[in-house]
């Protein structure tokens, strides 16, 4: 008697816990996963990709990580390939590189976040990797008859050596311009040699030109263009980024670059020396040995400042490649044409 008793008493409170237990275990089934998507494929190349992703809601949880995973076959996971983005702040929308791809191959991404909810993955978007021309060699001739290497770079194909020409490619001649003060004063397209020196600079390191010359868009050899900003990222992103591009960009050693010709490998064949520049507010020439600067025609917003334009930039002490404002159109930096 006693005994049943005691399980009428106990039995309430025996299936009290049990429900609380199932309960439990079930909003821990159902706990909110993260929202999160890609929201564009930005760039492809034969080997690389260039992914931007962000996260839409961390439903009030704390994100462990976020990034972007991918595979050969359809909804990867993180425990196929991986990049992790900077976590913080959660929302920031994020880009990640993804390299050592195949050329000619279809890869599938998905972007996600993990918390202690688990790992969310976003949307799976397909791209397939293109035909790769990389080390690809040739020629191209100017209209004054200067014939340059040429060297395939992922889908691009690039002159591997600074354009020299001081005639467009309608016959019209490029201004020679020596004195300082002309050339700071030159508003219109105006070409010369480091130094005024075209004997010992011209074949190796090629002409200086202002931005009036480039943005003529008769600067290259029919059939070829001055890149923009946007190809140059691309190029950029088929060399691994921009922290390592460039160095695969610049000659090895220290024959044309000065120590310590940081990360030099050359391995895109691009064939990068150091022609320094001349300065359009006085100018003088500087730092031969230690910078290439190279034009784009792409101009940057200038509502509230003077006009200027984007060029790119590879350095003796570094293996980056920089994509800088030019702080006056009136500079005289190096060319690389890139063929249509």
């Amino acid at each position: 008697m006693k005994e049943e008793i005691k399980r009428s008493i106990l039995s309430p409170v025996c299936i009290t816990v049990f429900f609380l237990v199932s309960i439990t275990a079930c909003k821990r089934e159902q706990m909110p996963l993260a929202e999160v998507e890609i929201t564009g494929i930005l760039i492809i190349t034969p080997v690389s990709a260039l992914v931007r992703g962000k996260v839409v809601s961390a439903m009030g949880y704390e994100l462990i990580e976020k990034g972007i995973c991918w595979s050969k076959s359809p909804s990867p996971t993180i425990n196929d390939n991986k990049i992790s983005a900077f976590l913080n702040p959660y929302l920031t929308p994020f880009e990640i590189i993804i390299n050592h791809l195949t050329p000619e191959t279809r890869y599938y991404v998905r972007a996600y976040a993990s918390s202690a909810a688990g790992t969310a993955y976003g949307e799976e978007l397909s791209f397939v990797t293109p035909f790769d021309l990389s080390g690809e060699q040739g020629s191209v001739t100017d209209i004054d008859g200067n014939v340059y290497s040429t060297i395939g770079i992922g889908t691009q194909v690039w002159m591997a050596e600074n354009l020299k020409t001081t005639s467009f490619n309608d016959g019209a001649s490029i201004p020679e311009v020596s004195a300082n003060d002309a050339w700071c004063t030159t508003w219109t397209p105006a070409c010369c040699w480091y130094d005024n020196d075209e004997e010992s600079g011209r074949n190796t390191y090629g002409a200086l030109y202002n931005w009036y010359a480039v943005s003529t868009g008769k600067l290259c050899p029919a059939g070829w263009h001055v890149p923009d900003s946007a190809e140059i990222q691309k190029l950029t992103i088929c060399l691994g980024g921009q922290d390592v591009a460039g160095g695969k960009m610049k000659v090895p050693g220290t024959q044309f670059w000065d120590p310590p010709n940081t990360g030099a490998t050359n391995s895109s064949g691009f064939s990068g020396l150091p022609a320094g520049l001349r300065w359009g507010d006085n100018g003088g020439f500087f730092r031969k040995g230690r910078l290439l600067y190279l034009w784009t025609p792409s101009m940057g917003d200038s509502k509230n400042r003077t006009p200027w334009a984007w060029s790119y930039i590879i350095s003796y002490d570094y293996s980056s490649l920089g994509l800088v404002p030019a702080t006056s159109l009136s500079h005289g930096y190096s060319v690389r044409c890139i063929k249509d």
